[in-house]
This record gives structure tokens, sequence and C-alpha cells, in this order.
């Protein structure tokens, strides 16, 4: 009789180790995949930051089956607001996740590691239908300048530091605005216009991204 009920309670523990590990790996993400973001800059020199108002839509019947869908963006990222068709949503934020989580499986496991310096931030959106706009607003670190003279220097943020919200499933089209005193312009893999009015400096550009290659921006001042 013990060594029945000691074989009984050892067959319920690895059904419950076995429920267990089939609900970690539940599938319940998938990532958004914009095919256009509309980023907008700002310099705030005081606070050594760039304030960051991204925009993209997506198609709900594009999206993966998934019970929340995700982006990632660098953890130095502070965080303003999010929005989604205007309305402002908190996110749910991710965490312990596997490439198992997601559908389809993730391609990047190295995104989800501790060390990562990465945040992945979730949306729940089975009450939304047809196109989904989202607005998110950040700010991030400006890195140390790399001086070219007493007065000129530049900075640089690649596109593998996820600094904005990227399609990692395939290319996307990234359009970029730099708003900013007269001192600062922007560079970008394609040739950036220029305008001034009333001392305001817009300066805009575009870049096809990719998740296997990394563009460059640059920012100048001086």
């Amino acid at each position: 009789m013990r060594k029945f009920l000691l074989t009984l309670v050892l067959v319920m523990l690895t059904f419950c180790l076995m429920a267990e590990e089939a609900d970690t790996l539940k599938i319940n993400f998938a990532l958004l995949n914009p095919q256009e973001i509309n980023l907008e800059l700002r310099v705030y020199a005081p606070m050594q930051r760039i304030y960051v108002t991204a925009n993209f839509s997506v198609e709900k019947d594009s999206l993966p089956e998934a019970v929340y869908h995700s982006l990632f963006l660098t953890k130095d990222a502070r965080i303003e607001y999010f929005l989604i068709n205007d309305k402002f949503i908190p996110p749910v934020y991710s965490s312990n996740l596997v490439p198992e989580h997601f559908n389809p499986v993730f391609p990047y496991p190295e995104m989800l590691k501790e060390n990562s310096n990465l945040n992945c931030y979730s949306f729940y959106l089975p009450n939304y239908e047809g196109k989904i706009n989202f607005t998110l607003r950040y700010s991030i670190p400006i890195p140390d300048w790399i001086k070219e003279s007493d007065i000129r220097g530049y900075v640089t943020f690649s596109s593998s530091q996820n600094w904005y919200p990227r399609n990692l499933t395939g290319t996307c089209k990234v359009y970029a605005r730099l708003l900013s005193s007269t001192y600062y312009t922007m560079e970008l893999g394609t040739q950036c216009t220029i305008k001034e009015k009333d001392g305001v400096r817009t300066t805009e550009g575009y870049f096809i991204d990719s998740p296997t290659e990394q563009t460059i921006l640059k920012i100048i001042k001086g």
C-alpha cells in the first residue's frame, strides 16, 4: 500500500510539473509589425535627452493570433505615455519570456535574456478592429558628443539599439523629423531636407529598416 501511494504521489507530481511546463510555454504573445513608422525628435540639451514621439499603425487582420501583441524598446527610454487610437492605454510589462511564448517563435532569443538592454511592452487588442493607431512618447539619453572641433560634434543612434519600436519581422520604412534650433541637424542613410522658420530648423529624412541590418541616425551640433 505504501509503495502504491508513493508511486501515485510521484505520478501526480510529474503531471503537475508537466502542466506547469506546458503553461509556461503557452503561446500568449506576437510581435507588432508596422510597415511604416513616423518619428519626431526634439533635442533637450539641458537634460541631455532626446524626446521621441513615435507613430505607427497596424491592421488587426495582419497580426498573428495571440493574447498580447508586443514591441521592444531600449531600457534607457523613459516612457511618458502610450496611446492606442488616441486613448491612453497602459502597456503590460512582460518579462521572463522565452522564444516559444511567441507566435511564431521569437527569432532573437538574446533579446529576451535578463541582461538584455530591452524592455518588452505588450498590449491586449481583442476589442480592436481594422486599423489600430499607436502613439508612443518617451525620451532617451544623449550619449557623449564626439567632438570634431571646439564647436562641432555629433552623436549616433543605431537601429540595433531599438531606440524606436522596430518591426522585427520584416522591412519597414521609417520617417524621421528632427525639430531643433539652427544649432542642430540630422543625417541618415538617405539625403535629408532642411527647412527653417522662426528660428526652428526642421530636418527630415527616411530610411528602410531591416531587422538583419543596422541603420545609423546621426545628430550634429555646431
